[in-house]
């Protein structure tokens, strides 16, 4: 048992307490409230955190550690298609310690940043097996691409020989992630859906990206399919004249455990597809920006009532793997949003989006004790949202399930 404490403590988004203190017991939350609550007998280890906010764990919902290597490498130009190209032609030379080391920086910099649970997409398995070792709470997505329908039962045996002897615990579990509709094939998105069905597994994809993507299931045409074309994966290929949720709902797959990472650009009609299905949307903010896409439909999303979680996306397309740098952006730049719901994607909304929202996101008694601590400034104006997002706000410490997995100072102070 130890006892965290601090000048402030958020038990959930809507609810500050001063003063604030937690007790870790048996790694789960024993207590959430009040350091002048808690029995004096149980003060005895007591790791005082200063002018810094006990917040629940930070939650990155989609990531892509094995590109953390392509910081600043990687220019876009306009053309969705042509950036994945450069994507392509980055990655042909590297070896496999590259991608190694890659996701090995990745890990380092989601820990540094206060995350305590991580989405991870791996296209070759490197991810899966640093992330084994390391004490974050992590969902392993393993990518599955595959544009020819013939070839859908084949990929299917190689995702399972995949992760055949995996030894998942109440850190890891693994998940599939057939990558988007214009790198998968119907009949593999629907053995996808099956084995996520069959296996109870989290299913996940990328979704409504780009126009580029949209002009492609509509059309069959645009810069996505010349790319397509050029790699010899269209072979016969039909447009099914469809916009990407609706294409995803035609072929049975909007379901309860799906995350639909991106939904940048949202018909009304797939809205309330998304609504039905109790699906749930992982929005990247920053990656957004960095694809100059248009202001993203946050009113309609709450409007029907879509749970929403945040991810960082990849260094590819981003500055940051920081779930609290994503919120601050969000701070700075979305007027129509309040800081509560803001703070609610990065904690809350992982949690429901990933299934474990009776298990972590909240720091309440009974609770999995993943916890971020972020060091504030110095407080001139007594407000609190202004001042967790702050430029200087940082992640100082952090717990994953009772251990402590990151601490900046050396503030942990052990019976």
């Amino acid at each position: 048992m130890f006892v965290l404490r601090a000048k402030y403590l958020l038990i959930n988004p809507r609810t500050v307490i001063k003063n604030g203190a937690v007790i870790i017991k048996n790694n789960k939350i024993n207590f959430a409230g009040n350091f002048n609550e808690i029995d004096k007998s149980q003060q005895q280890s007591i790791t005082d955190l200063g002018n810094a906010a006990i917040v629940p764990g930070l939650i990155n919902a989609h990531t892509h550690l094995e590109l953390t290597h392509l910081d600043g490498r990687i220019d876009f130009t306009g053309s969705f298609a042509d950036w994945i190209s450069k994507i392509i032609q980055a990655k042909k030379a590297w070896t496999v310690q590259d991608s190694t080391l890659s996701v090995r920086a990745g890990i380092k910099k989601c820990i540094e940043a206060g995350t305590t649970t991580i989405a991870d997409v791996t296209r070759n398995g490197f991810s899966l097996s640093e992330l084994q070792k390391c004490t974050l709470r992590k969902f392993v997505f393993c990518e599955v691409i595959n544009f020819d329908p013939s070839q859908a039962e084949e990929t299917v045996i190689d995702f399972k020989s995949r992760i055949k002897g995996t030894n998942e615990d109440h850190l890891l579990e693994v998940g599939i992630f057939p990558h988007s509709p214009y790198t998968v094939s119907k009949e593999l998105y629907t053995q996808c859906g099956k084995i996520s069905d069959d296996l109870k597994i989290l299913f996940s994809t990328h979704i409504c990206e780009t126009d580029e993507e949209i002009e492609f299931l509509m059309k069959g045409t645009g810069n996505l399919a010349d790319l397509l074309r050029n790699l010899n994966m269209l072979k016969g290929w039909i447009a099914p004249g469809l916009k990407p949720i609706a294409y995803l709902n035609n072929l049975g797959l909007l379901k309860d455990n799906l995350l639909l990472v991106h939904c940048n650009y949202v018909s009304q009609e797939e809205f309330m597809m998304v609504e039905k299905s109790k699906g749930h949307v992982v929005f990247c903010p920053k990656s957004h920006r960095y694809f100059h896409h248009k202001n993203y439909p946050f009113q309609e999303f709450v409007t029907h009532n879509i749970n929403m979680a945040l991810g960082t996306d990849s260094l590819a397309s981003n500055d940051s793997l920081s779930i609290l740098d994503e919120m601050k952006y969000l701070y700075d730049e979305e007027n129509a949003l309040e800081p509560e719901d803001i703070f609610s994607m990065g904690t809350v909304g992982g949690a429901t989006a990933l299934g474990l929202e009776e298990r972590i996101g909240k720091l309440e008694p009974g609770f999995d004790a993943d916890i971020t601590v972020i060091q504030l400034p110095e407080d001139v104006n007594g407000n609190f949202f202004e001042n967790f997002f702050s430029p200087e706000a940082q992640c100082i410490f952090s717990v994953v399930s009772g251990s402590v997995c990151f601490d900046k100072y050396g503030l942990y102070n052990p019976l």
